[in-house]
């Protein structure tokens, strides 16, 4: 049995992508947590939320 090089290529290339993905949500997530983390140091309470809220919307830009 033979294995087509173009099928191994797509097979690897796609193992890839996968593993970048999971990368790329790690960070997300870690930056995430990061953030929210300062929020809840500099704001305590019901007051954490409202700041969350504010931090949010002033970050959806990027």
């Amino acid at each position: 049995m033979r294995s087509d090089p173009d099928a191994l290529f797509k097979t690897v290339l796609q193992a890839v992508a996968i593993l970048l993905l999971i990368g790329l949500l790690a960070m997300v997530l870690h930056k995430g947590f990061a953030d929210v983390s300062v929020v809840w140091e500099r704001h305590s309470g019901s007051e954490f939320w409202i700041e969350l809220g504010r931090y949010v919307l002033r970050n959806l830009a990027g």
